[in-house]
């Protein structure tokens, strides 16, 4: 039923929109709380099923280099 819904309300590139926004996602001038908080909100809109470490490396990736060298 929660596909039929989706399929009936959301636009066709809903989903896909929300990818390019984790792929495209960087930390700039968020702290890493908010930088969290965004990641976290973009994975569960687009209901990303990816492995846990695919999600650690999308991560990394947007994070501050200086937070990044550290984290990693």
């Amino acid at each position: 039923m929660k596909y039929k819904i989706k399929a009936q309300f959301l636009r066709p590139t809903y989903v896909q929109d929300y990818y390019s926004q984790v792929h495209h996602l960087n930390q700039g001038n968020l702290s890493i709380e908010e930088y969290i908080r965004e990641l976290e909100k973009i994975v569960i809109k687009c209901d990303l099923h990816d492995l846990e470490k695919q999600i650690i490396v999308r991560y990394l990736g947007g994070l501050g280099i200086r937070y990044a060298n550290v984290v990693d």
